[in-house]
């Protein structure tokens, strides 16, 4: 699918370099504007810092754990938890460095397939879970809009165009899921004839034979998805579910630590305004949304930021939400990827 070549690791650099370029700017600027470093004599941390550092470690081993669960029960059981908990470190570290709408799928399903999983049943793997996060976002939207109304944004959220191009998006995510959904599980037979009339285009036709292999390793897979026990793909939607919101409440953890104490904060509101700046990451063509998720951080989470006593709360947030949600990524695929290299390649 992507060939044998691995994800080069030095783009990992990349990322991290323009998010703490961001917030080391953001910060320097924040202290030179109110007096120098002498001024600033706020504290860094509240008080029960320590409860949050803990609530965010949690948060982040249950957002990993749900996404390793979920692979466990959609592969039925046939990825062993090391293969499971590589794949996922392997995946999102290409999410990391790579732009919000090009995500690391592609990886993933190189990944699966590098570990003795046919590129197939691979991509049927992978397109599930796609269709599992899809479903999270445009079901999670329209409760919590109908019960928020106008605070899921900011109070200057232009009502023309900003709102307009968040409902473009969100109706693409959903039509993307319909795709998926017809595509992978209501007409996998269609979806196979569509490739194989792919692999007749004369440009196409050095890979025939790939092709025509991959088409009916993909329908036979769809079958196989298809009559997995309801148990699994209800317990993937859990997992889904709970990693996507430990994801969000993540940025309500490292508030309680920098800005105000937990009972200070609205964690629905802010995990609310979140959904709404993940149409915008997805866009974004940085890698990993870095720049654009700190400047929409400082957009979207200003009224908070208002709360707080410290000078240097914004900039200490837009870093600490990035250690938990993206860097340590970076970091993980580092020290796990190239032992997986040569793991893998033994293998094969």
């Amino acid at each position: 699918m992507i060939g044998n070549r691995p994800p080069k690791l030095l783009r990992a650099f990349i990322p991290l370099a323009i998010g703490l370029s961001v917030v080391g700017g953001l910060l320097y600027q924040t202290v030179q504007e109110n007096g120098g470093w002498s001024a600033v004599q706020g504290s860094v941390t509240l008080p029960g810092w320590p409860v949050a550092l803990l609530s965010l470690c949690g948060l982040v081993l249950i957002r990993d754990l749900g996404y390793v669960l979920r692979l466990k029960w959609l592969s039925n059981g046939s990825l062993t938890w090391r293969n499971a908990i590589e794949t996922t470190v392997v995946w999102e570290f290409a999410s990391a460095i790579t732009p919000g709408i090009v995500g690391g799928g592609a990886v993933a399903i190189w990944g699966l397939h590098r570990q003795g999983m046919n590129a197939g049943r691979s991509t049927a793997l992978v397109f599930s879970t796609a269709l599992l996060d899809e479903l999270f976002y445009v079901l999670a939207v329209p409760p919590l809009f109908f019960f928020l109304g106008d605070a899921v944004a900011p109070p200057d959220f232009d009502s023309a165009i900003g709102w307009g191009f968040f409902w473009v998006g969100w109706g693409l995510i959903l039509l993307l899921a319909g795709i998926i959904g017809f595509g992978l599980f209501l007409a996998p037979y269609s979806t196979q004839k569509l490739i194989l009339r792919c692999a007749q285009i004369k440009w196409l036709s050095r890979w025939r034979d790939s092709l025509s292999e991959f088409a009916g390793d993909l329908r036979q897979s769809s079958l196989e998805m298809t009559s997995l026990p309801l148990g699994h793909w209800a317990g993937a939607f859990l997992a889904t579910m709970a990693s996507w919101t430990a994801r969000f409440l993540s940025l309500v953890a490292v508030m309680a630590m920098v800005v105000a104490p937990f009972s200070a904060l609205e964690p629905v509101t802010i995990v609310a305004r979140q959904l709404v700046m993940w149409v915008y990451l997805l866009i974004s063509p940085t890698p990993g949304s870095s720049g654009v998720a700190e400047w929409l951080l400082g957009a979207f989470f200003e009224p908070w930021f208002a709360l707080s006593g410290s000078l240097i709360a914004p900039a200490m947030t837009m870093l600490l939400w990035r250690l938990a949600t993206h860097f340590i990524y970076l970091l993980l695929g580092v020290l796990v990827i190239p032992g997986w290299l040569r793991r893998t390649r033994r293998s094969e």
